[in-house]
């Protein structure tokens, strides 16, 4: 019991303290990462939770945030998700799982973050040359997860990543990796999860760039590489426990603590409500993200036999840029 204490103490001075510590921890990375589309949440139902959900089995879209998931499933599960992003920009994601043999799982994901066609401007045309260029962010991934005990499962996802940026095209293979555990005590489950660990990447090709001859002090244009960067990797580890569980309702709490090696640390709470397994209501909250801070959802399940279907929304705030929509279909059968 005093142990207990003290681990609770300590967990109320770390969060108390978050808003002046990890800044010092990491603020200073932001923004120097590629492949920042990755970073975006897929899951309708994970994010009305604030994405606390690497401890949770939600559905084929948990796959997104902790490979180890898919072999939490025992039937088959598939989810597709679309997300309306600010700029007019929208991110379509899609997720496959099943089990393959005993306790073997495989899963495919795939995401695709696209525009509509835009005008190319220069100093001199400001109102558009006439030219238009495309930008496309992509994935596709294949999972495998392994149930090794009733307690414990590992996960891991090989994807490959492009982005074309008006005819310049940068590609890289990242890994992600996942655990899944069940204590024993009660429902609780601890989870820990590597995403988008790869190596440096630049796009293909090179540009002009004008530099100063040093020796004659003149302006000369030499064709130079692009510099590489490091993907958007984040290692993610939380606890989820259903605090209520009954025939009629249920209530699950989750809490995450995330990572990133382009940003600060953070931490993440998320709570879910199931009335009668038919209505589900969300909320997460954000502690030291800079842009976004609470989330809510809501969730709509349809029995359909031997199949079962859920409808998600979910609502994030954005504190600069105009707030995303995502709704999200899942299909268990």
């Amino acid at each position: 019991m005093k142990r207990f204490g003290i681990v609770i103490l300590i967990a109320g001075l770390s969060i108390g303290s978050a808003q002046n510590l990890f800044p010092i921890l990491g603020g200073q990375r932001s923004g120097t990462s590629i492949f920042s589309f990755l970073k975006i949440g897929v899951s309708a139902r994970a994010v009305g939770m604030g994405e606390a959900v690497v401890a949770l089995r939600q559905d084929a879209g948990s796959v997104y945030y902790n490979p180890a998931t898919i072999a939490q499933f025992e039937i088959s599960q598939m989810s597709t998700s679309r997300i309306q992003w600010p700029a007019d920009i929208n991110y379509d994601f899609a997720a496959f799982s099943s089990r393959v043999r005993g306790n073997h799982f495989i899963g495919v994901s795939a995401g695709i973050l696209h525009m509509e066609p835009m005008m190319e401007t220069t100093e001199y045309m400001p109102h558009g040359t006439g030219n238009y260029f495309m930008f496309q962010d992509r994935f596709i991934g294949l999972s495998y997860g392994v149930k090794m005990t009733d307690r414990f499962s590992f996960g891991l996802t090989l994807k490959h990543v492009q982005e074309n940026l008006g005819g310049h095209d940068m590609s890289s293979v990242m890994i992600d990796l996942g655990t899944f555990y069940w204590t024993g005590f009660k429902s609780l489950r601890f989870s820990a999860a590597l995403s988008n660990f790869g190596g440096q990447a630049r796009p293909e090709g090179t540009y002009q760039k004008r530099i100063i001859d040093k020796s004659t002090g003149e302006e000369i244009v030499i064709e130079s590489e692009f510099e590489q960067f490091s993907p958007p990797t984040v290692f993610r580890v939380g606890v989820a426990m259903e605090i209520i569980s009954t025939s009629s309702q249920s209530l699950t709490g989750s809490f995450q603590l995330n990572h990133p090696v382009d940003n600060a640390e953070n931490l993440v709470m998320g709570l879910e409500y199931i009335l009668f397994k038919s209505l589900a209501l969300r909320s997460g909250y954000k502690l030291n993200n800079e842009e976004e801070d609470i989330s809510f959802g809501a969730g709509f399940y349809v029995p359909l036999g031997p199949v079962s279907l859920r409808i998600d929304y979910a609502f994030a705030n954005f504190k600069h840029l105009s707030d995303p929509h995502r709704i999200s279909l899942n299909i268990g059968f």
